[in-house]
């Protein structure tokens, strides 16, 4: 007997796979698109329309530290984190007296490097994992890829950073002596390697293409744009680059993020991607469960306005000394009793990003933390 003809036709294969964290919409406004924003900050500093103080400041105060505070949004004011991650989050507040102590110890120019380094750091993990959650949502996890996927990005993004301190006398002066000669034959070997990995990488691609497997469109998407963005801007002439790099990097990373963190702190609303709000019942059971955490996510508006007042505690006084203090320095280039204080009152300040960025490392395990997967909606 014959079987119908919908049984015995065989499935294609997918061409392509288009899997998103949150909706093709959305994806593609925030997590993708969102890198207009550096674009357009750049274009404004370079034309001189923006200054520099107050474009890094009111980035600092109105975006950057507001992001920060989304790590703390789900981590010191979600009662369940704290009770399930005590060590953890107590255990990184050590991080306020790290910089203090340094700068004591004379090793304050180490500090302020290291941290600097950190920094860049962090934008690059992030874009990483972006990139993973799409490979797990397209299934695209075959070792070969993963390998590969992992030094492309590790290359791509590493060579623009250290070619751009090797060109620039100001960002040279911010790398220990000892350092500063290797950044140089650095800046070769990562080009090198861009290059020989870049290659490599794309005749992966075409083999996918040859053998049916299926073309990771948003994972495409999100190197495209993430990529040339750092090498344009890293590698672009402007005046005080050092400090304007900064807001224009990171305001395309720091969009990513609170859409992620907005989206990922619907469970403590127990509203869904279509907007289905909880009963009164829920509510309070989610306050008793979660604590301050559903408060600041029951509206958008108190999201934003919980980060707005935070940035002017964080990033207020840091954006002061740094610009109008931190360059005291007495007749013999040693650091003036106001410098040296201003130097411990930064380096204090670098806890809260320093937190930021050690916890981020730690809370976003999608394998680890099932419960991450389940906010993420990753299946």
């Amino acid at each position: 007997m014959a079987a119908p003809a919908e049984i015995i036709t065989e499935a294609r294969p997918r061409v392509i796979s288009l899997r998103w964290i949150i909706s093709g919409r959305e994806d593609l406004i925030w997590f993708i698109g969102s890198v207009l924003s550096s674009y357009a900050l750049l274009l404004l500093y370079i034309k001189g329309i923006v200054p520099l103080v107050p474009m890094v400041a009111l980035w600092a105060i109105l975006i950057d530290a507001p992001h920060v505070f989304g790590t703390f949004s789900r981590t010191y004011f979600d009662r369940t984190e704290r009770r399930n991650r005590a060590r953890l989050l107590w255990g990184s507040l050590l991080f306020f007296v790290v910089g203090p102590l340094m700068v004591f110890l004379g090793a304050g120019l180490i500090f302020f490097f290291v941290a600097a380094l950190w920094a860049y750091y962090h934008l690059v993990k992030q874009h990483y994992g972006f990139m993973v959650l799409y490979k797990k949502k397209n299934g695209d996890l075959a070792p070969v890829d993963n390998a590969l996927d992992r030094l492309f990005l590790f290359f791509a993004f590493n060579y623009p950073f250290v070619a751009f301190i090797a060109q620039d006398p100001e960002a040279m002066l911010r790398v220990p002596p000892g350092l500063q000669s290797g950044v140089t034959g650095l800046a070769k070997f990562l080009l090198a390697g861009t290059i020989i990995v870049g290659a490599a990488w794309l005749v992966r691609q075409l083999q996918r293409v040859i053998i049916g497997l299926p073309l990771n469109v948003p994972k495409y998407l999100l190197l495209a744009a993430a990529i040339p963005m750092h090498w344009i801007v890293l590698l672009t002439p402007m005046p005080h680059k050092p400090i304007a790099i900064v807001a224009i990097l990171t305001i395309y990373h720091n969009l990513q993020y609170h859409r992620l963190i907005w989206f990922h702190n619907q469970k403590y609303t127990n509203r869904t991607a279509v907007g289905r709000s909880e009963t009164p019942a829920m509510g309070l059971d989610l306050r008793a469960k979660y604590g301050a955490a559903e408060l600041i996510s029951r509206r958008l508006l108190f999201y934003i306005a919980f980060g707005i007042v935070f940035g002017l505690i964080y990033q207020g006084p840091r954006q002061y000394l740094g610009y109008v203090s931190i360059n005291e320095r007495g007749s013999t280039g040693a650091l003036t009793a106001p410098a040296f204080a201003t130097q411990v009152a930064i380096s204090f300040l670098w806890g809260y990003a320093f937190i930021h960025y050690y916890l981020d490392s730690k809370i976003w395990r999608v394998r680890r933390d099932p419960s991450v997967g389940k906010a993420l909606r990753m299946d």
